[in-house]
């Protein structure tokens, strides 16, 4: 043990707040002339609450003029069922006889204290304040700390696709009952934000209609009756599908003999993850052959030379890592017009 924790051990606080003072105030002569008791308590001790965790302790000096005052030590201690417990006599020293408050901070939230303050000087600690209604206090309430995320796993991984989240309760609920679980989650690829609201006995949720290829946050906090805990966060990555929807909004120009094809994805719940590319298929009608040119482009758009007296369909369809979906859009193109041509399909 080091030498001053074994000096704190052994030493009285009394007599070390007068160590202290003697060390700040040695040269005053109010040090040469003290009293032969120890002074009476303090007066009208009141507590005033700051937050949940903080409280400001103000009091009167004692009402006896010949016990000369050093300082004073404010001591707090935890009630429950009007019984004090966890008491360790936990003193706050004021070594200034005219400082007459003190702020103690780190006190629990929903928690009653008493709060009592005794004055010291050569001959010691003095007797404590009378513990009064304005000396306790039941500090305000708080919100709980964040759920615990364990779990995210896909209870279905065909559409729709659901998952299973699961959390543990807060650590600390500052001893308030929970009323709930509320959850928020979304695509990353939507504004759209999913909510719902699970009772404090369950500490699981299947999350529905999920789509493939997207990317969830998901949002956990406890509540009770104070407010909401802060969030906790879980992230969940859906396996990549097949698109099950065409490209939308083909269009084409013509211009000297260039046929320049362009369209948009497909909508995003139907896309079941990132498009890879598109297979395109454009077809000459007026051939007896039928002929056909088929590419892969990783853009939204095409470039083809053709023969402007003659007609073709045009095919695209979207693919993902895990296939080419068989949802294709058509449009059929009349190159018989000469210049330029602008139409949307």
């Amino acid at each position: 043990m080091h030498f001053y924790k074994l000096f704190d051990y052994f030493v009285p606080r009394y007599l070390i707040n007068i160590l202290i003072f003697i060390f700040l105030f040695g040269n005053n002569k109010f040090v040469n002339a003290y009293s032969d008791h120890v002074p009476p308590p303090p007066r009208n001790v009141h507590v005033t609450q700051m937050n949940s965790s903080t409280v400001k302790v103000t009091w009167q000096p004692p009402d006896d003029e010949s016990a000369e005052v050093f300082g004073y030590n404010v001591y707090k201690f935890q009630i429950v069922n009007e019984a004090f417990v966890n008491n360790l006599r936990r003193a706050i020293a004021i070594v200034d006889r005219h400082k007459l408050y003190a702020h103690l901070n780190d006190l629990e939230p929903n928690t009653e204290y008493a709060i009592r303050v005794a004055a010291f000087n050569m001959k010691g600690d003095g007797e404590l304040s009378q513990l009064t209604k304005q000396s306790r206090i039941l500090t305000g309430g708080k919100p709980p700390s964040l759920p615990r995320p364990q779990s995210i796993s896909l209870v279905s991984e065909l559409k729709p696709i659901k998952a299973r989240v699961e959390w543990l309760p807060p650590n600390n609920t500052y001893n308030l009952p929970l009323k709930n679980y509320i959850l928020w989650w979304k695509s990353t690829q939507s504004e759209t934000v999913h909510r719902a609201q699970v009772p404090p006995s369950e500490l699981s949720f299947i999350l529905n209609n999920l789509y493939n290829g997207q990317e969830y946050q998901l949002y956990i906090a406890a509540v009770n009756e104070v407010g909401a805990s802060e969030n906790a966060t879980e992230q969940l990555i859906t396996p990549t599908g097949v698109p099950d929807a065409e490209p939308l909004n083909i269009r084409y120009t013509i211009f000297r003999n260039k046929l320049s094809i362009l369209w948009d994805p497909p909508p995003w719940p139907n896309r079941n993850g990132n498009i890879t590319h598109y297979e395109v298929d454009l077809i000459q009608l007026n051939s007896a052959t039928a002929n056909s040119i088929k590419r892969n482009v990783s853009s939204q758009t095409a470039i083809f030379d053709i023969d402007p007296s003659q007609n073709y369909a045009f095919r695209v369809a979207a693919a993902t890592s895990k296939g080419t979906s068989n949802h294709v859009a058509e449009l059929r193109i009349d190159a018989h017009h000469g210049g330029d041509i602008f139409l949307c399909f």
